[in-house]
């Protein structure tokens, strides 16, 4: 099996592009479409295309949240449906969300769902609070 290229700096991993065709059974095209669709940008190594997968992770995670509004990927059947329009479904990633993915809390919940250790979990969400303490200061 021909499994994509990874790349680790620190806590990001850098996954080949061929890890969304692969998971999705989708072009590469398509694959390209999804990161702009969740703004994430590729980065180009030689003849080789990689994108943060903790980056892609987390919006997924923000995205498929109860309360989310809704997402319509590329090349989705459901892009047709006029209703899921109306409801609030969404074809882009909002600023909202994308800073939503970057705040501590989002990495301490998914800490929390994949079972890691609840100190560093404890440590993420005080830090979240220190930083929003921090920006009703500053306003």
């Amino acid at each position: 099996m021909n499994t994509p290229k990874t790349y680790t700096f620190g806590e990001n991993e850098l996954v080949e592009l061929r890890h969304l065709e692969i998971t999705f059974e989708i072009s590469r095209k398509l694959a390209f479409l999804y990161l702009k669709a969740l703004r994430i940008s590729p980065l180009y190594f030689k003849d080789e295309v990689f994108f943060s997968i903790s980056s892609f992770n987390r919006i997924m995670f923000v995205l498929s949240q109860p309360g989310s509004p809704g997402f319509l990927f590329p090349g989705s059947a459901a892009k047709g449906n006029v209703n899921l329009y109306k409801k609030g479904f969404l074809t882009k990633v909002t600023d909202a969300i994308l800073e939503e993915a970057k705040t501590p809390r989002v990495l301490a919940e998914m800490s929390a769902a994949s079972g890691r250790d609840s100190s560093m979990v404890k440590k993420l969400l005080s830090q979240d609070n220190v930083n929003s303490k921090i920006k009703k200061e500053n306003k």
